[in-house]
């Protein structure tokens, strides 16, 4: 089993400190920074899991970069056959890596015994989905972010994880 979802609220929409911009209309949100967007904006519960092994659980994390950082997952996987999702504000990490055609996960906290593992395809599709509707439920609540490249480049990380090549690269195997 895989999960990977989120929970908005939008208690948590707009970073402290921005409030008084936001109501003013002095922050648009189709030139917000990727940067800006990463961290800070759009925090909301997520929630990943493989194997029955919850590695993130109502965890609160930025969207955008939770997008972000998955999508790049995919490309480490298949340049390297290998990927982590690591978190700024502390040491946590979850490690992924490729066997024949399975993903295994390992963290920096507390695992399984076994670590989890499943099918590469469908790690790449979850991730494309959580991408897909985070990128949707953003444009849907908040029409002036449809305009960031930051959605864009999402966008395109999902549906190009080789990193510019045409059909499918394969993936490497460690």
């Amino acid at each position: 089993m895989l999960n990977i979802g989120f929970t908005p609220d939008s208690d948590m929409d707009i970073p402290a400190g921005a409030e008084r911009a936001w109501r003013d209309g002095r922050i648009g949100l189709a030139t917000l920074s990727a940067t800006d967007l990463r961290y800070g904006w759009f925090a909301y519960r997520t929630d990943f899991e493989v194997g029955g092994h919850a590695f993130l659980s109502g965890a609160r994390e930025p969207l955008v970069d939770t997008m972000f950082t998955l999508a790049h997952t995919l490309r480490g996987l298949y340049a390297n056959g290998s990927a982590e999702i690591d978190f700024t504000e502390n040491s946590y990490v979850i490690r992924l890596e490729v066997t024949g055609d399975r993903v295994t996960f390992t963290s920096s906290r507390r695992a399984p015994a076994e670590p989890p593992r499943c099918a590469v395809e469908d790690y790449a599709a979850a991730v494309r989905a959580f991408v897909a509707t985070g990128t949707a439920w953003l444009a849907g609540n908040h029409p002036g972010i449809a305009a960031n490249p930051a959605l864009h480049e999402l966008r395109a990380l999902v549906s190009d994880p080789a990193g510019g090549g045409t059909g499918d690269p394969g993936l490497r195997t460690v």
